[in-house]
Formats: structure tokens, C-alpha cells, sequence
């Protein structure tokens, strides 16, 4: 149900949340992400770079922003694969607000990169081209759904705004930041406005020709341009606050928020089916001091066999019946 911002909907500052508005009188559809405890999670579990860690809150914020515009039931996917010092940026969502996230690069270009552009090291700088891929999948029993566009533009921003000119005719308006609070701790939010494509003005809200609906769009583009990194990060600013100081003047409608957490899927059962499917030679190469051990990329959980626990796990146990069962690191 939507809801009028001036009409006392809830209207508090939080955070780890997705909310949904509308942009009137032209119904152009929008979305607000912003990350407080979720991006610091995923974060903190890794010893990432300042550059790399900067892209990656933005990949966690971006990715339900543009998944809230979707109709689907599995995982969105948005990963950046590079040429250069960062080679992997993954974020995913479930449709149930799931988030995790992880990156993957090269130590020693990294550190060149940022001694020679600082922390806030443009995106080609870090991933020299490469592309950028949008995936849904909804399981077994539905078809999988996947839009790739060159890593052409300057930030994530304009490579999502190249993607949706040439791949779905949709005219998209995106804002994405992120960066540390007074504290220390990372936050991230993104911003979105949809223009909804139409053919032969069957998707122009009734009332409004076609002259004026270009005019809306252009006015909320420019509107949502004047919205700052800091305005957008501000834990103190309530999202429907922020929403109602871009676009008071034509009218904004929100609706329900959608929380989203941190939310690492993997699991014993997926690790041990994969060892259980390896060959002696490939679990032997795997060995180290006696012990094979298995690490999410993702939540950098780490779990640990022996050789009797691998025994066990095999149904390759000793004649003494030796099982140890595996240790589990964080």
C-alpha cells in the first residue's frame, strides 16, 4: 500500500533497508537502499584495500536497489569481472532481502593504484575494462536471466545507466555512495528512478501527454542529481526525510520498506558433497599438515578435515573405526 510521505507515514532514520517510491504526478517508479550494520558485516570479515572495500559497499548497496525493481523469487546477482587489479566484485540478493558480497584482486596493483590515485581510485583505474553482468535465478524449474554490458563507464552508476539504455531500452537515473562514518564503520545507499518504457504512450499515467511525461522524467533525473554522497549516507536522515527534500515539489509516494540483513548461504552439507565427489589425487593436492581445509569466500568460514574426518565423510573409515569430525574457524 502506498502511502503519501506528508501524510505521517513511518518516517525514521534506519538503516539495512530497501524502500520503494513513486515519483508523481508521472508515476516513475524508484528505490532507496541504504547499508548501515549489513555492509559493515560483510566487510569486516575480510582485510580488503580502502579501494577495493569502497567498490565492493557500493556493489551491496546497488544490488537490491536494482533488484527491488524486479518481480522474482531466488537471487540477483550483479558482478563486475576486471583486467586489472580488482579482477571480481560480487554482491547478491535473495528475494527474501539476503545479502552477501566479496571481491576478489591483486594485493600489490591495488596498493599501486591507490598510492597513485588515493582511495578513491576511479573504477577503470582498478578494473582496466572487463564487464559487468545483471543474473536472475529463480531455481531448477524457471529460466535463468542474465544482461552483460561492457565496464565502459567511470563508476558503477554509468556502467548501470549503459546497461539499461542499450539492453532494456529503460531509462534508468542511478546514485550510489558509499564511505566510513565519524566511527569508522561502513555505510552505503544507492538511489533509483525508473522511466517505465511504453509503446504508442500506453504506459503514460492517464491524464498526461507525452510532452509533459518527458518533462517529469527529466525534472526527477535532475532532482535526484542534486542529492549528495553525504545526504544519501546520513544515518541521522530518515529515508522518507530525504525522499521529500528531492521531489516535494512534484510528489512523492512511498511504499512499505523491505528489511535486508547479511545472509551467507553456504553450509556443511554443500561443502561435504563437493569433497565427497573428489577424486584421492584432488583431496590429496588439497592437504595441508594433515588437513583439508574449506573457506567461504564470502563470510570467510573455515571448516577443517582430518584425514579421519575425511575417512568418515567418504565412508572410507580405518579398521578401528577412526572419526573425527570437522573443526569449524571463523
Amino acid at each position: 500500500m502506498a502511502a503519501d510521505i506528508a501524510s505521517g507515514v513511518q518516517n525514521k532514520p534506519r538503516d539495512d533497508i530497501i524502500l520503494p517510491f513513486q515519483v508523481e504526478p508521472h508515476g516513475l517508479r524508484g528505490g532507496f537502499v541504504r547499508l548501515g550494520d549489513a555492509v559493515e558485516t560483510v566487510l569486516a570479515a575480510h582485510n580488503y584495500p580502502e579501494p577495493v572495500a569502497r567498490l565492493l559497499a557500493e556493489m551491496l548497496a546497488l544490488a537490491p536497489c536494482l533488484a527491488g525493481a524486479l518481480k522474482y523469487k531466488g537471487v540477483f546477482t550483479l558482478q563486475v569481472k576486471g583486467n586489472g587489479p580488482v579482477k571480481t566484485l560480487m554482491a547478491d540478493v535473495t528475494s527474501e532481502g539476503g545479502l552477501r558480497g566479496y571481491a576478489g584482486y591483486d594485493a600489490e596493483a591495488v596498493e599501486a593504484a591507490a598510492a597513485a590515485h588515493g582511495a578513491d581510485a576511479p573504477l577503470q583505474r582498478l578494473t582496466e575494462g572487463g564487464y559487468i553482468a545483471f543474473t536472475v535465478d529463480q531455481g531448477l524449474h524457471a529460466d535463468r536471466y542474465q544482461g552483460i554490458v561492457e565496464l565502459s563507464g567511470a563508476t558503477l552508476a554509468e556502467c548501470t545507466h549503459a546497461y539499461f539504455r542499450n539492453s532494456e531500452q529503460l531509462e534508468t537515473g542511478v546514485k550510489v555512495a558509499a564511505g566510513r562514518s565519524p566511527t569508522g564503520t561502513w555505510r552505503a545507499a544507492a538511489l533509483m528512478v525508473q522511466r517505465l518504457a511504453f509503446a504508442g504512450g500506453e504506459n503514460i499515467p492517464t491524464g498526461i501527454n507525452e510532452d509533459d511525461y518527458d518533462e517529469g522524467w527529466r525534472t526527477a533525473v535532475v532532482l535526484m542529481s542534486s542529492c549528495t554522497s553525504a545526504e544519501l549516507l546520513d544515518d541521522a536522515l530518515a529515508p522518507e526525510a530525504l525522499l521529500y527534500r528531492l521531489f516535494h515539489e512534484t510528489g512523492v509516494r512511498v511504499y512499505p520498506d523491505r528489511p535486508l540483513a547479511t545472509q551467507c548461504r553456504c553450509s556443511v552439507d554443500k561443502v561435504e558433497n563437493v569433497l565427497r565427489s573428489l577424486t584421492a589425487e584432488q583431496l590429496e593436492d588439497m592437504t595441508v599438515d594433515g588437513e583439508v581445509s574449506v573457506v567461504c569466500e564470502f563470510c570467510k568460514t573455515e571448516l577443517r578435515y582430518n584425514g579421519d574426518g575425511l575417512a568418515a565423510l567418504r565412508g572410507t573409515f580405518d579398521n578401528a573405526g577412526r572419526f573425527a569430525p570437522p573443526t569449524r574457524k571463523r
